[in-house]
């Protein structure tokens, strides 16, 4: 459905440019819709035609985001930091180019029935995990309350999880992973927020791998992506109602269509103005991996991981734009 949600107008309105598309394959996130709904977006409205690009979403389901880059089956990849820096600490040289998200979505829903008050209480408990690179974020936390994912009652014990609830409403869990715009729903649920502990890791961003940036023209195209991307993002969250119906197309399930608006609403105060990664909040991230000493996530500090070129490129500012110079800051 994904690569069906271009519509004539944006071939139209490329042809009216006078120039040849240039393409670009980009591996996305999910599963939920409304986890790539900017990209979509800006696929459905022509915004990448306007850009002067033809681009092709692989949906989520397609591959994991790192394989896809590995393979040479995608120029970019959309994934959560934390997994990309321990893939790149693992050999594979991904570098962020822009962040999509400035603020993290994850969250732990837990029950009060099982003691579950506060982070504080997290001793012995079971916690729920997608894993697949989102455990990361959780070790982080869990080493920052000082605790050991050993299964013991002096720790924590890590479960992978079902989609959904069912683990808390069947008592398998004491808390499960879930995010802030897509809540876990029921009586007697207490969410916690790892930001209260100081851990605010970075989730979704573009990756891509080195040579990416080597050439010129290439990195004209990723900044012409991410402007139009952003375009999408801030239209898809503005509105909500009118993007999840774009989303789902004809005659949506009513309750697909609230979820999937609800869960727009719920990334709005998530979105980067611009999609330009700050350094404080990449250094915070790497900071919170590399502490908890021998069970840390990350060994080593990480080198050349980010460039802030292409944001730079794609949000010139006034005084490059009037000279006409590109910026350039890379670690």
């Amino acid at each position: 459905m994904m690569k069906s949600l271009i519509p004539a107008v944006a071939l139209v309105l490329a042809t009216a440019l006078g120039a040849r598309a240039d393409s670009l394959t980009v591996q996305l996130r999910g599963p939920a819709l409304a986890e790539s709904a900017g990209f979509l977006v800006a696929e459905a409205r022509g915004f990448y035609a306007e850009e002067g690009l033809e681009v092709d979403l692989r949906p989520a389901d397609d591959a994991p985001p790192f394989e896809a880059l590995a393979r040479g089956a995608a120029d970019m990849a959309v994934a959560w930091m934390p997994p990309a820096l321990v893939a790149r600490e693992n050999g594979l040289p991904l570098v962020n180019v822009a962040q999509i998200f400035s603020r993290p979505a994850l969250r732990l829903t837990c029950r009060a029935d099982a003691g579950v008050a506060s982070a504080a209480d997290l001793r012995g408990k079971t916690l729920g995990s997608w894993f697949g690179g989102t455990e990361y974020p959780l070790l982080a936390w869990v080493n920052r309350l000082g605790l050991k994912p050993d299964d013991s009652l002096e720790g924590v014990a890590l479960l992978a999880q079902w989609p959904g609830a069912e683990m808390l409403r069947h008592k398998q869990a004491a808390c499960i992973s879930t995010l802030s715009y897509d809540p876990a729903e029921g009586a007697g649920l207490v969410r916690l927020d790892p930001q209260h502990q100081g851990v605010d890791l970075l989730e979704d961003g573009l990756y891509v791998l080195p040579q990416q940036l080597a050439d010129p023209e290439a990195r004209e195209r990723l900044a012409r992506f991410l402007r139009a991307s952003m375009r999408g993002w801030h239209e898809a969250v503005a509105r909500p109602e009118e993007s999840a119906r774009l989303l789902l197309g004809p005659d949506p399930d009513d309750g697909a269509l609230r979820r999937q608006a609800g869960m727009l609403r719920g990334i709005a105060p998530l979105l980067s103005p611009s999609g330009a990664l700050d350094e404080a909040a990449y250094r915070r991230t790497v900071a919170a991996l590399r502490a908890g000493g021998a069970q840390a996530v990350l060994r080593h500090e990480p080198k050349d991981a980010f460039t802030n070129e292409i944001s730079d490129l794609a949000t010139p500012s006034e005084t490059t734009a009037s000279t006409g110079a590109k910026a350039t800051r890379t670690p």
